[in-house]
Formats: C-alpha cells, structure tokens, sequence
C-alpha cells in the first residue's frame, strides 16, 4: 500500500463570480436600506392618544424625519384636503415632499390599550401597511416599539419619495376626495352653497360616529359637540336670517364674511321684529339648547354602558391580547425560503502508531456549491390561529458541489478524480418565542450526507480513502436573536446519531466502530426589504470513529494482524454559505 494525500480542488469559475456578486449585493443593499424617510404623524384618536403619539413620533425620530403634524394640518386646510382620502394625502404629501403619512386609533378595552396603525405612500395616497399593537399601560413599550420595528419600518424603507409616483396614479382622483366647493358672488348662489356645505358636514358627522375620524383630529365625543354646534350655527342662521356655516377653508369664510356684510345691509326679517319676537326667538334657542343638553347626557350615558360592557369582559380580552401578544413576540416568518452559495471543506485523518504505510488522509479546501433551504410552518398562514400548533413546521435542505475533484499523488504519478459532496436533509421544527427578540427552536431531521470518489481508472487498492455515505438523525436546539429592526443572529447545535456511514464500515475497510458527530452553526440575516433578507452562515459538523479492531485495514498494515494499527478517525466538514431569503 503506497501513502498518498489527496486534495480537493475547484474548477468552476463561474462559482467564483457568483460569489463575488453575493458579497456586493450583501455590502451595497444594506446602505440603500438606511435612507432616511420624510414622515408625518397623523394627530391620533382615542383614550390616551397623546401619550402613543408621541411615543411613536419620538420612535420614528431615531430613523428618520419627522414632520410636525401642524405642518401637515396647515398645509391641509390650505389645500382644501382635509378629508382622509387617497388622492388628499397625495396632493398633501406632495406639498411637504413626504414619503410616508401615518395615521392611527387608540382604543381601550377592559385593561388594555390597542392601537392601530395605518401606514399611507406619500406617492399613491394608498394604505401600504396596517399594524395593530396592544399594550398593558399608555404609550409604547418595548414590546410595542419592537413590533413597530419589524412589521411597520420594513415598509417605510420601501416607500418612494412622492416625484417618482406612477403616471396613473397621479391622474387618478379618489372617489372619496372632497371636490372644491364651487364660488358664489350672488345671494342666491351664496345659499346653495351653504346648502351643499351643510349636506356634506351632515355626512362628515355620519362619519365621525361610526368611528371614522378624518385626520384623527377629533375623538367620538368631538364629533359629536361639533354636530351640536353645526346645529345651533343652523339654528341661529334662521333666526337671524344669516347663512352661516362651520368647518369652511379660508376662501370659503372670506366670501361668507362679504355675504353676510350684504345681509347686514339690506333688509331682513330678524332686524324687523318686535322686542317680544326677539324673546320669543331667545325662548325658543333656550329650548333647542336644553335639548341639546339632553342628547348629550345620553350620549355619555350610552358610552358609559359600552365602557362597564368592556370591563365585564375583562378576562376574555385579557386572554386575546395574550394571544396576540404571544403571535407578536417574535420567531422567523410563517414560510422561508432561501437559496445562495455554499463553501465546504473537508478534512479526514485517521488515529494511528505507523509512520510508515499509514492510511491515506483527505485535505480539501473549501469549493463552491449550491444550497437551497426552506422552513414552513403552514398552520401560521391563518391569522386567526393563535394555538401552538401555528408553531409546528417542517424544514428542508439540499447543499451540493458545483464542481469538485480529488488529486491523488502514489507511485509518482497524480490522478485526477471526479467527486461527488452532497447533503441532503429533511424534518419537523418546532419554534416558541420567548420574547420580541428572543425565538428557541428544536428540530429533528433525516439526513444523507455523501462524499465519494470515482475510483475508476486508477490501479486498485491505490486509493485507501473509503466513500463515505452517511444516514443519520440530528435532534437539535437552535435561538434566534433579534439584534435590531433588521438584524438576527442565529445559532443552532446538533447531536448526530449515525446509522450507517457507506464504506468506512464495511469488513475490508475498518470494520464495526463507535459512531459520533456533532454540527453547530451560525447565521446572521439582515432585511434589505420588507419580505427579503440577506443571510450568511458557517458552520462545522464532525464525525468521529472508534474501530473495534476487526476491519481488514485497522490491523496487520505493519505485518503484525495481532496488534491493531489504526484505532480511530475523524472526518470534518467545515465552511460557510451566502444567499438571500424570502420570508412572508
């Protein structure tokens, strides 16, 4: 048996190239990711509105621009926009150059607060995110700020700056826009106009008590003391034959001024009555105000009910926000799919007294390969599931060598063998998040791990290197690790229980042994857009070899079968991987 050393070597330099793009796409995606946004904060509404508005404007702040909301209501009342639609927040967002509007609603249940979120384009007018948080106290926890992280500023780093809307969406006008009340110079067409005011208002009002607050300016109870007063304004319009009305721009108050200047001047019914018509008119407004007095003490009562209805149902809110807290905690996405390069060394070598005509190792350099893996958890699509069971998946992974061939040095000669490196792995995993940073996962996988060597057409016995074909399966715990709103750490340790490892074992190889391995390894992911993320890894699996003693090449190499020459091994793969993921 001549001694020899093989060497695996890589030929494909189109395997190179790819990998050279990786690393730019890793090292040029993460810096067009960090563009700060121009961003609004629509004035909340709701129980402690201030407080969560705040808390996230403060939030926002550390990542981008805010604009203050005052800017935006100025620049609203000047545009006539200030209807929440569409085609409003374009004309709005376009005017202060904003790439994204955020309006939201607080409310309280039982003990707990929810807001919800809505994130609007700058560019379109449209929702592009909706994000619902729930938290034990007023304002922003942890817990909250962290899902603002994952789930919301994903989609503000994808928006775009309004100037580069689509053309279509820049002529299309949204059906619920406020049409530009038309001017009137006459009385006549003053009225209609008030008319057309009043009509719309009525329908605002409509609004505001099914929970619809426009900008968010106005909570429930607002609106309705603004009907009230629209009431009275009406009212006393009548009375004194003015046409007033409420809630107009400021062009539209200017030519209500000059109608009303018209009406002073002229004739009117109200100037023309008595003394006891006037105390007739202060009766009647009395009683239109004793009446509004009423509604409203209704209106309170009406909303004291649904408030003691909402803290008789304490502990059934209580469990659904624990639902919702537990599916907002954290872990990876409910599908996620990557696929990239790997590289992939092995090193094999054998535990021996012989200086001479020992067993043949193998040292091989990292080569390239292609990697595909998928984690899905199928029961985690439905929204609704809060059980364990939407933590329940199954995971998958194939990793193969583009290219890879073994040089082997005996007799003085040198051959150069195709070989064959494949993994192939397949199992169920279970993920539980302990937190909004912190997931742990535990797995268990069929593995088929192959590395062999054509043989064909070099003398026999000249290679003493055994294929080896392992079966095995690697119960294992991993954590995932949220470092920040983009980032996860990850690590993952594997115990492998081996059930056939190919040639090493067989008879006139080295014969029965005691069979170990373990696998760790490491990644690192970091999101370049809403569903996609750029992820790296290493890792390192080992497999170690007790021989019995009773294989045809464990004894008698130095002439003695009485005393064993080789007592063990150990064959190492070592590397890395590179790719992009897409998880939703």
């Amino acid at each position: 048996m001549k001694s020899s050393r093989s060497i695996a070597s890589a030929s494909s330099a189109l395997a190179w190239a790819l990998a050279a793009l990786v690393v730019a796409v890793i090292v040029a995606w993460p810096g067009q990711a960090h563009a700060r946004k121009r961003l609004v904060v629509l004035e909340f509404s709701g129980p402690k509105a201030d407080d969560f508005q705040a808390d996230l404007q403060k939030h926002l702040k550390k990542r981008h621009s805010v604009v203050p909301t005052a800017k935006w209501d100025n620049a609203a009342d000047d545009l006539g926009a200030t209807k929440l639609s569409a085609a409003n927040i374009k004309r709005v967002a376009a005017e202060l150059h904003l790439d994204g509007v955020i309006a939201g609603k607080v409310e309280k249940r039982g003990s707990r607060y929810y807001a919800h979120l809505t994130l609007y384009a700058g560019a379109t007018g449209k929702s592009v995110k909706k994000v619902d948080l729930v938290e034990r106290s007023p304002g922003l926890g942890p817990d909250g700020k962290g899902d603002i992280d994952e789930q919301l500023l994903p989609f503000v780093d994808d928006l775009t700056a309004p100037g580069f809307a689509d053309a279509e969406d820049e002529d299309t006008e949204d059906e619920d826009a406020e049409p530009a009340p038309p001017k009137s110079k006459g009385k006549g067409k003053g009225k209609a106009v008030s008319k057309a005011r009043d009509d719309d208002e009525d329908e605002d009002d409509d609004e505001d008590d099914s929970g619809r607050t426009g900008w968010g300016r106005t909570s429930r109870a607002g609106a309705a003391d603004d009907e009230d007063e629209d009431r009275s304004a009406r009212g006393k319009s009548k009375a004194k034959g003015k046409a007033k009305t409420k809630g107009k721009s400021r062009g539209d108050e200017d030519e209500d001024a000059e109608d009303e200047d018209r009406s002073a001047r002229g004739k009117s019914k109200a100037k023309g009555k008595s003394r006891g018509d006037e105390d007739e008119d202060a009766e009647d407004e009395d009683d239109d105000e004793d009446d509004r007095d009423g509604d409203d003490r209704r209106r309170v009562a009406s909303r004291d009910d649904r408030d003691r209805g909402d803290d008789g149902d304490d502990g059934e809110d209580d469990r659904d926000a624990g639902d919702q807290d537990t599916a907002a905690a954290g872990g990876p996405a409910a599908v996620d799919v990557s696929a990239g390069l790997s590289f992939t060394g092995r090193k094999l070598g054998f535990t021996t007294n012989l200086a001479a005509n020992a067993p043949q190792g193998y040292d091989g350099a990292p080569v390239p390969g292609i990697r595909i893996s998928a984690d899905v958890f199928p029961l985690a699509m439905n929204k609704r599931n809060k059980s364990f069971t939407r933590n329940l998946g199954v995971t998958a992974l194939f990793d193969r060598a583009i290219k890879i061939s073994s040089q082997l040095a005996t007799a003085g000669m040198t051959y150069t063998l195709p070989t064959t490196e494949q993994h192939l792995a397949i199992g169920v995993v279970y993920r539980h998040p302990l937190s909004a940073v912190l997931t742990v996962e535990g797995s268990l996988r069929y593995n088929k791990r192959k590395f062999a060597i054509d043989k064909a057409g070099v003398p026999a016995d000249a290679v003493d290197i055994p294929n080896t074909d392992y079966t095995y399966v690697d119960p294992g715990l991993g954590v995932g690790y949220r470092l920040g709103p983009k980032m996860v750490l990850g690590a993952d340790l594997r115990f492998l229980l081996i059930t056939n490892t190919g040639e090493m074992q067989s008879p006139d190889q080295y014969g029965a042994s005691t069979v170990t391995g373990v696998d760790a390894a490491a990644s690192f992911d970091y999101q370049v857009a809403p569903k996609v993320v750029v992820r790296v890894g290493v890792g390192l699996a080992t497999i170690g070899y007790a021989f019995k003693g009773n294989g045809a090449l464990t004894n008698n190499r130095d002439g003695n079968a009485a005393t064993i020459d080789v007592s063990g091994a150990r064959d190492t793969y070592f590397g890395g991987s590179a790719g992009a993921a897409y998880q939703f």
